[in-house]
């Protein structure tokens, strides 16, 4: 395949999946109200609702933009949903890959995994390697709320407790729900030997890191560099709700099928977020697996016309998810996936400004900053683990 080529199909799909439009001076207002509420808004907790902010000026107009693209979106007609972009291993090389990378927007590679170690990746191997290690477990119930009346609450997903690997694996053997979403501690467990098996250093040439460095701007900002490898351990049909991070994130699937879907930072204001000033991790609460009238009744037609993208992974594919793009993934019946997200940092994405804005103002961020700078990889603790439940959260914490 040539560069021309590549760069032609990188043009159709970024057409594509932002099909419908919203004015500028929209959008810039939706980013300028978040930033103001999610800086200076007073949150309310609650240990059975999602967190809210409370009601007052900066509040109505966060909503009142919010609400007007939604309805402009609701007018528009429903788009079909878009394919990535989607190479062999063998059809692209590492300069192309690059290519994409700039164009800020996922692509999927089949069988781009199939040469690293990681692909033999087991129950066995990873309870053997590192079972006894404390890692962040996911003990929720995972269901969707039958009240339609709101949107979905959020800690119907996430029910985080600290435990050992191997209870996850006995889990997933049993037929249990148990799961690991990201652990970052668990991969320098024993020496490493988890992320050994990834080859950090060979996605580094892939994000640019390797040239990067010989580059006083890209150098200075680590723009290409890996800053983090996590292992995901999940049975079947686990979910995960929209959701968008900072970085970028190469998706490893070592065993297992997978559906994704996507959507482009540009729509923020369909997916309805929740507005907070951390900014290691952004939810909503549309749950994909809903059908379309019942998302309609809580509220998301918006979310209903835009362009979405869809693609089913199998063990030894990668994907790549640019900064900031929301992506929702579901476990297909009948497979258990084992698989391990690494995160590099990249160029700030212009079309989620609002994100970027925040991520330089997160302490948060700059604590995890300064970590990596200090000992050379980043912790659970930094990326939110472990999370204390609702009911004992302090007032004034910060909730994902």
């Amino acid at each position: 395949m040539t560069t021309g080529e590549v760069e032609g199909i990188a043009a159709g799909f970024k057409s594509a999946c932002t099909a419908t439009r919203i004015p500028l001076r929209h959008r810039f207002m939706y980013w300028f109200s978040y930033i103001r509420l999610a800086r200076r808004g007073v949150q309310e907790h609650s240990p059975t609702h999602d967190t809210q902010y409370q009601d007052g000026p900066l509040r109505r107009r966060y909503d009142r933009w919010c609400e007007r693209i939604n309805r402009r979106l609701a007018e528009g007609p429903a788009q079909e949903e878009v394919a990535p972009p989607t190479f062999t291993a063998d059809q692209i090389d590492t300069p192309q890959l690059r290519r994409l990378m700039d164009h800020n927007i996922p692509f999927v590679i089949k069988g781009g995994a199939d040469h690293l170690p990681v692909r033999n990746w087991t129950l066995d191997y990873i309870d053997r390697v590192a079972g006894d290690c404390d890692v962040p477990i996911n003990c929720a119930a995972d269901l969707p709320s039958p009240d339609l009346t709101r949107p979905t609450k959020a800690h119907h997903y996430y029910q985080f407790r600290t435990g050992k690997l191997s209870e996850v694996v006995a889990s997933i053997r049993d037929g249990g729900n148990l799961r690991i979403s990201t652990a970052e501690d668990v991969m320098h467990y024993g020496g490493g030997q988890l992320r050994d098996d990834l080859q950090l250093p060979y996605w580094e040439e892939v994000t640019g890191w390797t040239e990067n460095q010989r580059r006083p701007v890209r150098s200075r900002f680590r723009i290409g560099q890996v800053f983090g490898a996590q292992l995901m351990l999940q049975p079947e049909n686990a979910f995960t709700i929209w959701h968008a991070e900072p970085g970028d994130n190469f998706f490893v699937l070592a065993k297992g099928a997978k559906t994704w879907w996507m959507a482009h930072p540009y729509y923020t204001a369909a997916m309805r977020p929740r507005v907070k000033s951390t900014t290691n991790y952004h939810g909503c609460n549309i749950d994909v697996r809903e059908p379309e009238d019942a998302l309609r009744r809580r509220g998301f037609e918006g979310y209903l016309r835009i362009p979405k993208v869809r693609v089913d992974l199998h063990a030894g594919d990668v994907i790549r998810v640019p900064n900031h793009w929301w992506h929702t993934v579901v476990t297909h019946p009948g497979h258990y996936t084992i698989a391990a997200t690494i995160r590099a940092n990249n160029m700030p994405n212009r079309v989620g400004p609002g994100y970027t804005i925040l991520r330089w103002l997160d302490r948060k961020y700059w604590t995890m900053a300064t970590a990596f700078e200090q000992d050379g990889r980043i912790y659970d603790r930094n990326i939110g683990y472990p999370r204390p439940p609702r009911a004992e959260e302090p007032e004034g914490a910060a909730t994902n």
